[in-house]
């Protein structure tokens, strides 16, 4: 499994210019959650409740926003298995991402 997903994640990166990443602003609390957040590269980025989906030709990425409340830093380097939430210098949290093909539906 995991053999797996590091040939997966490998095969990402390939698809994409080296460097690609998404960055930008995310908001949560019990009331509501936004996002605020940009590439340079051809992801469309969408976020659904607390899911933050980013979907290239080849890839769906999504990554769950974790529950800390207020704003935070959002950065994700394309082909990395984990995505980067930082809050403030001793709030970060590293979350892990979910990988799959895009079918075009």
């Amino acid at each position: 499994m995991l053999e797996s997903l590091l040939l997966t994640l490998s095969l990402m990166s390939a698809s994409m210019p080296e460097g690609c990443a998404v960055t930008g602003t995310v908001f949560h609390s019990t009331e509501q959650t936004f996002a605020l957040l940009h590439s340079d590269c051809l992801i469309e980025i969408q976020r659904d409740d607390r899911w933050i989906i980013m979907t290239s030709p080849q890839w769906v990425v999504a990554v769950e926003i974790p529950p800390m409340p207020g704003k935070c830093q959002f950065t994700y380097a394309w082909g990395s298995p984990w995505a980067l939430f930082e809050g403030g210098p001793t709030t970060s949290e590293w979350v892990p991402v979910a990988v799959g093909h895009h079918t075009g539906l």
